[in-house]
């Protein structure tokens, strides 16, 4: 792992330098994987308040399993990422991920050997109301997040749909496997390509006008 020099701000008005990762190996930096997944990764205390702070600044995984490397986008260049004019180079990564849920959400899927094309797929048959005769929420402002596997099914949580409430989905690994069957046809067809297209592979793409 290497680690750069940063400097952080915390509420407390307080600005103060940290070492933040720039780089790892999921593999070959023992408990990496561990700490994105459960939150505390880039986590850093403010030295005058000891207020806990999670900044998020560029960052480069590397030894993914599918995907070789996925780049993290920091959420607050998301607009410029969708509008090619990110300040710096990502260079030439398997994936990107934008902000720190998607960077879990992609740990989790590549873990388990699955292809995110298929669960942003799934993520938006859920939007759709086409998975499990579900309703249509496609007119809300929801988010999907996949969480993993549980009794042979994908699990998904909903966020959006009430306020304050987190909803749960739990689709079929028959679903998965029927999507994966014709792959690569449906990422050349609308609106599929248009979220499925490497690197940045993620249902929320068409709202920043990647179409």
């Amino acid at each position: 792992m290497t680690a750069q020099t940063r400097q952080v701000a915390c509420f407390c008005e307080t600005t103060f330098d940290a070492e933040i990762p720039a780089t790892a190996d999921i593999a070959g930096d023992p408990g990496i994987e561990d700490l994105i997944l459960d939150g505390s990764f880039m986590s850093v205390t403010c030295p005058a308040c000891a207020k806990r702070l999670t900044p998020e600044y560029p960052f480069r995984l590397t030894g993914v399993r599918c995907v070789g490397e996925i780049f993290l986008v920091p959420e607050t260049d998301r607009s410029a990422y969708a509008r090619g004019r990110l300040g710096y180079s990502v260079g030439h990564p398997g994936r990107i991920a934008i902000g720190f849920p998607e960077l879990m959400e992609k740990v989790v899927i590549f873990g388990r050997g699955l292809d995110d094309r298929v669960i942003e797929i799934m993520k938006y048959y859920l939007l759709t109301g086409a998975a499990a005769g579900g309703e249509e929420i496609a007119d809300r402002d929801v988010v999907i997040v996949y969480r993993g596997g549980e009794a042979g099914r994908h699990l998904f949580n909903i966020m959006g749909m009430k306020e304050g409430e987190i909803g749960v989905a739990r689709l079929a690994e028959g679903l998965y496997a029927k999507i994966a069957a014709n792959l690569e046809q449906r990422v050349k067809e609308e609106p599929f390509r248009d979220f499925c297209a490497p690197p940045w592979v993620s249902l929320r793409k068409p709202a920043e006008g990647l179409t």
